[in-house]
């Protein structure tokens, strides 16, 4: 089996697992409890928020931990503008997962707008400055594009809100960037950043929200005050201390830029007519390990269905949404051609994937392909 979906989960770390069932079984204790073991769990649980905030820079900014990357996002825009009173407006890259286009699009009294992408799959600064002015609220982009890997342009987003409307806060959705891109959050004045456990080798169910001082959340669960009383119930320990596990034994990015290259020369050579949709995969607009390319005329699903019969799996978009959309909204706004949207792939990597799987992958894709292009859709 070959697993190239890491944007969609990955493979738990060893190292989260373990600490994971130490914890369920040995350190099951109530973080809220006032004896020595309760004391210890807590301890633990403020060093993963550390290790959290060193990570991303965050300074005196604060660790709200939830139950994944869409709860964060959820809590930053929903929990940040609520006790607004003035109307305005909130904008969102044209690219959003959904966690925050549905936030953005629920909130009372704003006007959702969407930042249009450029061909690549970047914010269009030059329309975003058109777009900014008093009224603006909050920005909402995310740190890399989930489908795409494109790296978008934070620094000049951030600038750009500085000299325009410098009140607006700055959200961003780092699930697919955290870990995988170096970043400084007092250096970009973000005022919020989300993440996931999921997508760095940790479990699912836990997530995080680091909020800077700008934030003035309101809370979206109620109960006994947990979190800063920002999302209140008991913490879910195994999964905060297998998080804290996860980004301690992250091994570092490796070689899967250089794997995902390799992989894209493969196939370039196979099928002359494919298409990058996004960054070229080595620029350095574009992030490590995720490879989205139109391979046609073969249609998504079904290259992907015949490369699961082989034992390998990929991706063909966010897997929020693949079950409820043919043709990727993100490759719509990047103006891609229907025969490119339809065939698109994305392949995703681990520190762990290798050139040698890259070679059986081209090996399968090249006996189905050779197969699969015969029959087109008239």
């Amino acid at each position: 089996m070959i697993y190239l979906d890491n944007s969609a989960t990955t493979r738990v770390s060893e190292k989260a697992a373990e600490k994971m069932m130490k914890c369920m079984r040995e350190d099951f204790y109530n973080p809220s409890a006032l004896y020595a073991p309760s004391l210890q769990v807590e301890k633990e649980m403020r060093q993963c928020r550390k290790l959290i905030l060193d990570t991303v820079r965050g300074g005196d900014a604060k660790v709200i931990f939830t139950s994944g990357g869409t709860e964060a996002d959820n809590l930053a825009i929903l929990g940040g503008l609520q006790s607004l009173r003035e109307s305005g407006r909130v904008l969102f890259s044209a690219g959003e997962h959904p966690a925050v286009r549905e936030a953005c699009s629920h909130l009372k009294g704003l006007n959702a707008e969407e930042i249009p992408y450029d061909a690549e799959g970047r914010v269009r600064l030059d329309v975003l400055e058109s777009m900014l002015d008093e009224t603006v609220r909050m920005i909402c982009v995310m740190q890399v594009n989930n489908e795409t890997g494109a790296v978008q342009p934070l620094k000049e987003i951030s600038r750009l809100r500085d000299l325009k409307c410098p009140q607006a806060l700055l959200h961003v959705d780092g699930v697919q960037g955290f870990l995988r891109l170096p970043f400084d959050m007092r250096a970009l004045k973000v005022d919020s950043y989300a993440l996931s456990g999921h997508k760095i080798h940790g479990p699912k169910g836990i997530g995080a929200l680091v909020a800077g001082p700008r934030m003035r959340l309101s809370p979206r669960m109620m109960g006994g005050g947990q979190e800063n009383n920002l999302r209140s119930g008991t913490e879910n320990t195994p999964g905060i201390l297998g998080l804290g596990a996860a980004i301690e034994s992250y091994p570092g990015n490796g070689d899967m830029r250089a794997v995902k290259c390799y992989l894209y020369e493969k196939l370039k050579a196979i099928v002359p007519d494919a298409r990058v949709n996004g960054p070229a995969p080595d620029s350095e607009d574009a992030a490590p390990h995720i490879l989205n390319i139109s391979l046609p005329p073969v249609r998504s699903e079904t290259m992907l269905h015949a490369l699961e019969g082989d034992g390998i799996y990929v991706g063909i978009g966010s897997a929020c949404s693949s079950h409820k959309q043919k043709v990727s909204h993100t490759l719509r706004t990047m103006n891609v051609p229907q025969k490119y949207a339809e065939s698109a792939l994305r392949f995703s990597f681990c520190p762990d994937n290798t050139r040698e799987e890259m070679d059986e992958v081209v090996k399968a894709f090249e006996k189905n392909y050779a197969l699969l292009s015969r029959y087109q859709r008239r």
